[in-house]
């Protein structure tokens, strides 16, 4: 088991060695900094001497060479638009990005499972169709959609909550309830249909006649062997999440790093941006590692098939 989960971290470095090495190259190839960052009209001589201090006037290689060396020494570069470091701007924004994504996933999480379980325990009547008829709602209606129905009704017709902002915890409940509709609703479904799944399976009737209490065969055997296709979902929406908080914080202006992201690649300011996806993909890379490494706690058949 440890030589396969051995196998997974060095593949999970090698794809952000990767990703490092097409941000850098990407970035360079959409278009030169100067021609965004300086209004029309500036001489040859000032453009130039703007290229040298950005040090775009270096050879792409060796460029790519001091980006790669201020990575491991832990230098992120200037900002072309701020002229700030990088990591200081990251370090001002990050906490509001992780916040809504703690209380995004908490929301899906603390109510996905325990509806999809009651979906599943409840199928074929009225309360099991109520469940999943919310969670199709959900699924099916785009981010942006519910985020601004929201923000007329709670903001505007009823004044319960603020629009915008990330003053306060308050602040980010809706746009949390807006990031987190999509994985609540793909949780419930899973929850149910794994759930489904195993709920007819032999050794439940065996436990059950053994005289163990409802809630035990439920809770100890179905839940935990349903669980593996609920933890799959749950790497995957955690990485489909990165790519919705840039909606998200641009609706609701809780300036966090997914508009930062949006603006420094607009203003082709090369260090915000190529940090910026650096940290997404980490995100998303570690995700896929605990997900590996959580089957292995959770399914002892993957420790046997790995050894």
């Amino acid at each position: 088991m440890l030589d396969q989960l051995a196998r997974r971290t060095l593949g999970a470095i090698a794809t952000l060695g990767v990703v490092i090495v097409a941000v850098f190259f990407a970035t360079r190839l959409s278009g030169n900094a100067a021609d965004y960052l300086l209004p029309p009209g500036v001489d040859a001589n000032t453009r130039a001497l703007m290229i040298t201090q950005m040090g775009l006037d270096q050879p792409l290689l060796l460029q790519f060479a001091h980006y790669v060396q201020g990575l491991f020494s832990g230098d992120m570069g200037i900002s072309l638009f701020e002229r700030r470091p990088v990591l200081d701007i990251y370090a001002e924004r990050l906490p509001n990005t992780l916040m809504l994504f703690v209380y995004a996933l908490g929301l899906a999480v603390a109510l996905g499972l325990p509806l999809g379980l009651v979906a599943a325990l409840n199928r074929g009547n009225a309360v099991g169709a109520a469940i999943m008829s919310v969670a199709f709602v959900g699924y099916a209606t785009p981010n942006f959609v519910l985020a601004i129905i929201m923000i007329l009704v709670f903001s505007f017709n009823l004044h319960w909550l603020p629009s915008s902002g990330s003053m306060t915890p308050i602040h980010f409940l809706m746009p949390a309830i807006v990031l987190a509709a999509p994985m609540l609703a793909e949780i419930i479904r899973f929850t149910r249909n794994a759930m489904l799944d195993v709920l007819g399976q032999d050794y439940l009737r065996t436990a059950r006649a053994k005289g163990l209490p409802e809630h035990l065969v439920v809770g100890k055997h179905a839940l935990r062997n349903a669980a593996i296709p609920v933890v799959t979902i749950l790497g995957l929406q955690v990485a489909g999440m990165v790519a919705r908080v840039v909606i998200v914080e641009s609706v609701f202006a809780t300036k966090g790093i997914g508009d930062l992201v949006v603006f420094a690649a607009i203003g082709r300011d090369y260090p915000v941006l190529q940090f910026g996806v650096i940290l997404i993909a980490l995100i998303v890379v570690t995700s896929s590692l605990v997900v590996d490494y959580a089957y292995a706690a959770l399914d002892p058949r993957v420790k046997v098939a790995a050894s």
